[in-house]
């Protein structure tokens, strides 16, 4: 676990999860990173404990698996933790590791080129991300939810602008390849992430901050690809048969 004596570089370098909660905080990878966290919350006025309660949550989650068997449970509560937790993280995560790749770019670009590159795949993995997990919430699960908690209900709801589930799953997993060549290209780009002895904090941050990113989007994607998706599909075939 953090603790308030330990420097802003320290407590990034080993908890990935960390540059999202000092970026909250409107604490300065770069130029507060060789300060204590404790002095640095003296500085800004910001209440250490509460920082570090922050820390210890995000640590715990970085841990954390799955508290429970996604075959044995019922599609409602398996879309229920792939949005509070998953859906949760690409809103959270993305649009901080997506303002410190275009600062890092701005700054170093001048060592090193790529790294332009590298701030224009991650605002295009921010921009495609959200709007998928959009459609997702706001067409998708809510119709598998449907289907899951009132299969003798006539099929398919009247708001449905498709014949089968398959077809926006179809488009979701699309989306995903879109995402995962992302991620791969980003992987080749930075060397799996390994910031070059010179980098920054923020650039150190970035850098892990992607790594855990893209080991969370493998587990979010099998998750959907794997296990809801091919269930809603049998569900719903389930369906049709006793229609």
């Amino acid at each position: 676990m953090s603790t308030a004596a330990q420097s802003i570089r320290e407590i990034v370098t080993s908890s990935p999860s960390a540059a999202s909660i000092f970026h909250r905080f409107d604490i300065d990878l770069c130029v507060q990173a060789d300060l204590s966290l404790e002095a640095v919350c003296r500085e800004l006025q910001l209440s250490v404990d509460q920082v570090l309660e922050k820390l210890a949550d995000a640590e715990v989650k970085e841990r954390g698996g799955l508290a429970f068997d996604p075959l044995d449970v019922s599609l409602g509560r398996l879309i229920q933790h792939i949005v509070r937790v998953h859906h949760h993280r690409v809103r959270q995560v993305l649009p901080a590791l997506a303002e410190m790749a275009s600062k890092v770019a701005t700054k170093r670009s001048d060592r090193d080129p790529e790294l332009v590159r590298i701030a224009e795949l991650v605002e295009a993995l921010r921009s495609e991300m959200y709007a998928h997990i959009e459609k997702e919430e706001q067409v998708l699960f809510p119709f598998i939810s449907q289907i899951d908690q009132e299969s003798i209900v006539a099929y398919p709801p009247a708001h449905a602008c498709f014949r089968s589930v398959a077809h926006p799953i179809f488009m979701m997993e699309q989306e995903h390849e879109s995402a995962d060549h992302i991620m791969r290209e980003l992987i080749r780009i930075t060397s799996h992430f390994e910031a070059p002895s010179w980098a920054c904090a923020t650039h150190t941050a970035l850098f892990s901050g992607l790594r855990e990113f893209e080991a969370d989007l493998k587990q979010h994607v099998h998750l959907e690809n794997d296990v809801l998706f091919p269930r809603a599909i049998q569900l719903e075939a389930e369906i049709k048969v006793r229609s």
